[in-house]
């Protein structure tokens, strides 16, 4: 089974590069099914982008819920890196304000996953995962990576 990777090449706290990330989320799981949002550290979601990016009610639920069931059946679950194992059985993944290393455990770990999106926190964290898979970059916000790191 082949999966749809899309990148979100963003730097920091950049809002635009998380709202498009958010939309293709929300966008491929009508297509393909439920979703899971892995952010970095789950205690500090709360007062970031993430609240100001979705509206407020569906930010809160996911921060205190965990979990959105929409109309069409579909859920969108909110989980930390740490916690990815547990929620290996969904068909959209986005690794918000990610890293290399937990692109690599969807990859690896999440043999349901039909797309992926992918928002950096460093331009850079999406090298080697460009470099071995085919994928379509939706957003650049124009940061260019430091020679030599």
């Amino acid at each position: 089974m082949s999966r749809e990777r899309y990148l979100v090449s963003s730097y920091g706290d950049n809002q635009e590069g998380t709202r498009v990330g958010l939309a293709k989320l929300f966008e491929l799981c009508q297509r393909h099914g439920s979703g899971v949002i892995v952010v970095p550290t789950i205690g500090n979601v709360k007062g970031t982008m993430f609240s100001q990016v979705l509206p407020e009610a569906l930010a809160n639920t996911l921060i205190t819920k965990r979990t959105v069931t929409f109309a069409e059946g579909q859920t969108i679950t909110l989980c930390g890196s740490t916690t990815l194992k547990n929620f290996t059985q969904a068909k959209v993944y986005l690794a918000l304000w990610g890293q290399a290393d937990t692109i690599e455990k969807i990859e690896r770990d999440c043999y349901s996953c039909t797309a992926e999106v992918f928002v950096t926190w460093q331009p850079d964290d999406s090298k080697e995962w460009a470099r071995k898979h085919k994928v379509t970059t939706i957003y650049d916000d124009g940061v260019k990576s430091t020679p030599g790191f």
